[in-house]
């Protein structure tokens, strides 16, 4: 990343996990407006930790990443960044039972989520 991004993020958005979390969204924004010749993505970020997260980046016009949020996850941005396209299926919110994507208006992400949470929410105290 050049110098006068990182100084950038480290004076906006800050550089610890706590700073970034959850601020990719806005972070890209303005930083598109400081830095015009910035493309803003949206997609995944396939953590090596964490596993497939929603996310915004950036990427500088010859196709090299700027993620100013990439504290915020344990890999630090060494995973891979998946870009949404036109088309792609879009998650329409997420499993109350393990977190992961829901698609299609679906409450929870599979037939066993769906069954554990059910469980779960009969009888909390079991678990």
């Amino acid at each position: 990343m050049k110098p006068e991004y990182r100084a950038w993020c480290a004076v906006h958005v800050g550089t610890t996990a706590e700073d970034c979390y959850g601020r990719c969204a806005w972070a890209t924004l303005a930083m598109q407006i400081a830095f015009p010749e910035l493309i803003r993505v949206r997609g995944h970020y396939l953590c090596l930790i964490w596993g497939e997260r929603d996310h915004w980046w950036l990427t500088t016009p010859e196709g090299e990443i700027v993620d100013p949020t990439a504290a915020q996850f344990p890999s630090k941005g060494t995973g891979e960044y998946l870009p949404w396209h036109e088309g792609d299926r879009e998650p329409t919110g997420m499993c109350p039972n393990c977190g992961e994507n829901c698609y299609d208006g679906g409450t929870c992400c599979s037939d066993s989520c769906s069954r554990a949470y059910a469980a779960y929410c009969m009888n909390p105290d079991r678990y």
